[in-house]
């Protein structure tokens, strides 16, 4: 791709044809403040903020309209702009209400932070400000505040761009104008909740987390989602030990700043049927005692076993699974979809969009490192004496009559069935990494800690001194030793 050189504020900048001033300047550590503009939505240019002065140009341009040529001359910080930009706040603000100490978006608020960066002037305006709605119900989990609203447009234009419901639109012109819906519709868009990350301002707030905790107070985790083979990439935000919010984090070769509703609410709300501790013949035991019992049953059956693998587990534990299957000859070896989709649920089958049909996070991860699994429904039961069941959803008829060893987050008809059950983690409780359904390796970290289960990174670990092998790979043992 040609690429252009153009300076701005005194700074040579080599970017590729085509690409727009306020893109570019982000790129090389140079902000221009915007509400309106979106990375990943298309252009509007309607509030004025990210005016600069282009040299030989009569006027200030929009710099999300204007794509840099070669020569060009920028300046995105002469007193002509910082007027320019501090008359734009003092018009925003002279409707906007003084709700910011029940503001959900207090303290993330584009609005807060530009003013305090970019004027700080006190408000000159005495006039009755524009009384709008307050609280318009777009949909079960989306409120709208018309009155905190600045029309930037971004969630029109996503309804328009990415999602393609086009439920949103602009109503009226001037200080009346606001963002509604078609008369007797609802917002019941897959991925509304994205209409709350984009709002530069708290109009547009989730019902979910509306007055739950104040941001600041939040703990933020990088992660990755584990709804579907996507990956999408994710902060997870918690407070003791419990989870807020979960959001998606820019990633242009994944998600771009999306992510799904429903992927959301798999993290929020609790998980039910949850396994907790360790038990052997249904009565509770230490975690060495069943450690040492699995390691038993390898030595003398690993040859009468077949071991189920789990579609949620990590590169790292799939690699000391291998280690292990490897060493205790393990007679077979089989994968199973650990969740699927449901016809009436609430979640999207799969779009073109971002949802996969693979429910699973890292069904890939399985097919690189154990490419002759087969699938369960394939196993002829007269094969085996015993089972190791990892993770949910294993089809308990294929099972029945085999000793299960259960190794699960999640209670089923298989975790009850077992003789020996030890209590796993999901994705928000440990590190790891996951493959995507493009064959994108992303690593995560852990947001929540573990209670009453094990990690099944360190019970892998142990299964393998017990049988006397040491685990091998640098990455497996960097991740150990961060779960410890």
């Amino acid at each position: 791709m040609k690429e252009v050189t153009f300076t701005v504020d005194g700074k040579e900048i080599t970017v590729p044809e085509g690409t727009l001033i306020i893109d570019a300047c982000e790129e090389n550590g140079i902000y221009i403040p915007r509400f309106c503009y979106h990375k990943h939505l298309f252009p509007s240019g309607n509030c004025r903020m990210c005016l600069v002065k282009i040299e030989k140009n009569p006027k200030p341009q929009p710099s999300c309209m204007t794509q840099v040529s070669d020569g060009m001359i920028v300046y995105t910080d002469t007193p002509e702009i910082s007027e320019m930009r501090k008359a734009m706040l003092e018009f925003v603000l002279i409707n906007h209400p003084l709700d910011c100490p029940i503001c959900d978006k207090a303290g993330e608020c584009m609005l807060q932070d530009q003013y305090m960066e970019f004027s700080g002037d006190k408000s000159r305006f005495n006039e009755t400000k524009v009384a709008k709605e307050k609280l318009y119900h777009f949909s079960d989990k989306i409120l709208y505040d018309a009155e905190r609203c600045i029309t930037c447009s971004r969630c029109v234009r996503f309804t328009e761009e990415v999602s393609k419901t086009n439920k949103l639109g602009i109503l009226n012109r001037g200080d009346t104008s606001y963002v509604a819906l078609a008369h007797g519709d609802t917002f019941d868009d897959p991925y509304s909740y994205c209409v709350t990350d984009i709002c530069p301002v708290g109009a547009l707030t989730s019902k979910k987390f509306r007055f739950k905790e104040r941001v600041w107070y939040l703990h933020k985790t990088e992660s990755i989602c584990a709804g579907c083979s996507r990956g999408c990439n994710i902060t997870i935000e918690t407070k003791d030990n419990k989870i807020y919010r979960v959001r998606p984090r820019e990633n242009e070769k994944v998600n771009q700043s999306w992510m799904c509703d429903f992927a959301r609410d798999f993290y929020i709300d609790p998980m039910k049927n949850r396994t907790s501790g360790t038990q052997v013949d249904h009565k509770n035991v230490t975690y060495e005692n069943v450690v040492g019992e699995v390691v038993s049953l390898l030595k003398e059956h690993g040859n009468e076993m077949t071991f189920v693998l789990s579609a949620y587990a990590t590169n790292e534990e799939l690699a000391l699974a291998k280690q292990l299957i490897d060493s205790a000859e393990v007679k077979g070896i089989f994968t199973k979809p650990d969740r699927v989709w449901h016809e009436g649920s609430e979640e999207v089958k799969s779009d073109d969009i971002l949802v996969k049909e693979d429910k699973t996070p890292n069904m890939t991860g399985i097919r690189k490192i154990f490419p002759a699994a087969k699938d369960l429904s394939e196993m002829i039961i007269s094969d085996y004496k015993y089972a190791f069941v990892w993770g949910p959803n294993a089809a308990v008829d294929k099972l029945d009559g085999l000793q299960i060893i259960s190794l699960s987050a999640m209670r089923d008809q298989v975790s009850d069935k077992a003789k020996w059950a030890i209590a796993g983690r999901f994705a928000a409780e440990k590190h790891g990494s996951f493959t995507n359904c493009d064959g994108i390796v992303q690593p995560f970290r852990r947001a929540l800690k573990g209670e009453n289960n094990y990690d099944e990174l360190i019970f892998f670990v142990g299964i393998l001194k017990g049988l006397g092998v040491e685990p091998v790979g640098r990455t497996v043992e960097e991740v150990r030793k961060a779960a410890e």
